[in-house]
């Protein structure tokens, strides 16, 4: 008898994982909804300007009475210049905004999938709990009672360290890419600081090349923000350092506001390190609060399991 109810336990200890999933979806299924509004509008947005700025391009290359103004004043290759960078700016933000929202729909596909795939687990639970009920009530009353209590409180714990653990593994990948950031900003600025002393093309190329980095790893920055603010959502009933919603929602758009288009300015490069470091220390502080809860988690669970297999030895299987 003992030795099936081990095998139900190890059975329902994975169907409940799958189901207490489901139960959880509601929360990231609305994020998720929360976050393709947000990052739609974004599109619409950024895309609008995008087209603004290339007129702008447009009009000043092919000609017209105001090319023809500035192009007399001298001004006109210092101004096409200018709505150039300005056009470019828009593109990478109209740019960002659409693979972010690729990414969400690519996430919101998969979660409805893992919805479809539960019916079969639910009915064989069902199933397991109606068998375990009964070989409980052979073993007795109280100690019957008290296994039940135990395995529920056990499950639920074990649900709440994975929630926590995957909100953790989010946020060190989110970490992770901020730090790769950071340490393109740190060269450029480096490389900046000899282009303004008079570096010559070689360090204007140097710096230049550590922004690319930067840009490049700022959208991936982006989405594992994204990635880590989903996590959070699933973490229920835990008290956790507020995120504002706009904190990682948007947090790569104020580079394409203006580092790309004044990136010869070097105050523009220490504008964005104190960007990028002001949210990783938020991202910090979450982690560390959620290692925390794993840590005290950890600690009831093994009182629990203490507790269970006294219950189990001493139990007769009479009372």
């Amino acid at each position: 008898m003992d030795e099936r109810l081990n095998e139900i336990n190890r059975e329902l200890k994975e169907l409940n994982e799958a189901l207490a999933r489901q139960g959880r979806m509601e929360a990231q299924w609305k994020d998720l909804q929360d976050q393709r509004a947000e990052r739609d509008r974004r599109v619409m947005e950024t895309g609008r300007v995008f087209r603004k700025e290339q007129d702008d391009v447009d009009r000043l290359e092919k000609g017209g009475l105001r090319a023809l103004l500035l192009s007399l004043t001298g001004d006109r290759e210092v101004r096409l210049s200018k709505e150039r960078r300005e056009a470019l700016a828009a593109k990478l933000q109209y740019d960002q905004a659409q693979r972010d929202l690729e990414d969400l729909d690519g996430r919101i596909g998969v979660l409805l999938r893992e919805k479809d795939g539960l019916r079969i687990d639910r009915i064989r639970r069902d199933a397991l709990l109606e068998e375990k009920g009964e070989l409980l009530k052979a073993l007795g009353g109280e100690t019957g009672a008290r296994l039940a209590r135990l395995d529920q409180q056990l499950d639920e714990l074990e649900h709440q360290r994975r929630e926590v653990g995957e909100a953790i593994s989010a946020g060190r990948t989110a970490e992770s890419a901020l730090s790769a950031v950071l340490n393109s900003l740190d060269s450029a600025e480096d490389w900046g600081t000899w282009d303004m002393l008079g570096g010559g093309l070689l360090t204007t190329m140097a710096k230049h090349g550590h922004l690319d980095d930067a840009q490049a790893g700022i959208g991936w920055a982006q989405q594992c923000l994204s990635r880590f603010r989903t996590e959070l959502a699933d973490v229920r009933d835990m008290e956790l350092p507020q995120v504002q919603v706009g904190e990682f929602a948007t947090f790569a758009d104020y580079f394409f506001d203006g580092i790309f288009v004044d990136w010869y300015i070097q105050s523009r490069i220490n504008d964005a390190q104190r960007g990028v470091e002001a949210v990783d220390s938020r991202v910090c502080e979450v982690l560390n609060r959620l290692q925390w809860m794993d840590q005290e988690l950890a600690e009831e669970q093994d009182g629990l399991k203490r507790e269970r297999e006294g219950l189990l030895l001493r139990s007769s299987g009479s009372d």
